[in-house]
């Protein structure tokens, strides 16, 4: 009996807390946890969670389930976590994914195209892209080498020059034999003095239609700025 008493009063039997569980949630509310980091391990996702353009990302929960990823334009996200389950596929252009372990069995993708690692992670040089005879693989491969390295590279032919306040502008073409040609507008920010190299529609002839259509306006006749930023 006295192992049973203490302080006068019979123990309570120890009684171990049960595991926290969580149903199942939503895409938008998964999303709203992750980023307030409010996130649990284990989190259970109903169907896709679209993490794309959270530039403030830099972990994902451990044993995370979904049926797709998107973590596009997610730069500071530079790893996946342990444990993560996703059903069909990843989306992870401009993410911080550098690299993913061999034999990871992720199906990835690329601004919507389906991309081996070879192609996600992989350094391409100019010459190399446009070897590549799949257009959507070549496309990928031009945004991630970049507008500017990718001229510089393979050279261009000037459909158009001018000046504004920046300097002088150029309208360059390069030319596939199997897809819509490449038209970029090399432009000077007159704010700043940065070089910037912009896509614009196959279909523009000057400078200034270009220049225009960045500025979001359909007329061209219609954008007269006073100083173009």
């Amino acid at each position: 009996m006295r192992s049973l008493m203490a302080n006068g009063r019979i123990p309570k039997k120890s009684i171990r807390p049960l595991p926290e569980t969580h149903e199942p949630i939503s895409g938008d509310r998964a999303r709203k946890l992750i980023l307030e980091r409010r996130a649990w391990d284990g989190m259970r996702v109903l169907g896709h969670l679209n993490l794309s353009r959270a530039s403030a990302l830099y972990t994902l929960p451990e044993n995370l389930t979904c049926e797709s990823l998107d973590i596009s334009d997610c730069p500071n996200l530079t790893f996946l976590p342990k444990g993560l389950h996703v059903t069909h596929w990843i989306e992870i252009a401009d993410s911080g994914i550098m690299h993913l372990p061999k034999g990871h069995g992720f199906v990835l993708r690329w601004r919507g195209v389906r991309v081996s690692d070879a192609i996600a992670f992989e350094t391409h040089t100019g010459q190399d892209i446009l070897n590549v005879e799949n257009v959507e693989l070549r496309r990928v491969l031009i945004e991630r080498l970049g507008y500017d390295t990718f001229l510089q590279q393979v050279g261009g032919v000037v459909r158009d020059r001018d000046t504004d306040a920046g300097g002088e502008r150029q309208l360059i073409c390069i030319a596939f034999e199997d897809d819509e040609p490449l038209m970029l507008l090399k432009v000077t920010c007159p704010s700043t003095g940065h070089l910037h190299i912009l896509r614009v529609p196959p279909y523009l002839r000057t400078c200034h239609q270009a220049a225009a259509w960045i500025a979001g306006f359909d007329n061209p006749d219609d954008y007269q700025p006073v100083i173009e930023a």
